[in-house]
């Protein structure tokens, strides 16, 4: 028997070292607004939380007393990425706020130039005859936390 479920996603948990600090990124750089904070316990120790909202989901940063559970985060998790309009307005805007840019901005090597199949149109639709056109770089946020920001002409999904 073949069962078929859709996910979708419900929230991102993000660990960080200093909740107010990485409120205030959140809300100041990305545009997220804060919906409620919490006191937790994760196991035994006291586990500060932020609920967010922004980027089209829910955020939830989280500030464990035990700093070694953030450092083990950051080796696991790659990026989140992040779509934008203009990337050249968007690097300026970084640099305005005293965020450094990591990597980039640069145009990737592409495996696919043109739409996928039609099961799969949904993903990567390709507007225009060009083909693909991307462009990315990388930031991190203030909890090491890393950033792909994408300009492209795909669909969105």
């Amino acid at each position: 028997m073949e069962f078929k479920m859709e996910l979708t996603l419900q929230h991102a948990g993000i660990y960080c070292r200093d909740i107010d600090e990485s409120i205030a990124f959140y809300e100041d750089v990305l545009g997220c607004k804060l919906l409620f904070r919490s006191d937790a316990m994760e196991g035994d120790k006291p586990l500060k939380m932020a609920w967010m909202k922004g980027m089209g989901t829910a955020l939830e940063l989280l500030e464990c007393e035990d700093k070694t559970t953030c450092n083990k985060a950051c080796e696991c998790l790659n990026h989140l990425a992040l779509r934008v309009a203009n990337m050249d307005e968007f690097v300026a805007f970084l640099g305005e706020k005293g965020i450094a840019i990591e990597a980039g901005p640069f145009d990737p090597p592409l495996e696919f130039d043109r739409p996928l199949g039609s099961d799969n149109d949904d993903l990567f639709t390709v507007y225009g005859d060009a083909g693909t056109q991307l462009r990315i770089m990388f930031f991190r946020g203030p909890g090491g936390e890393r950033f792909e920001v994408l300009q492209d002409n795909i669909k969105p999904l």
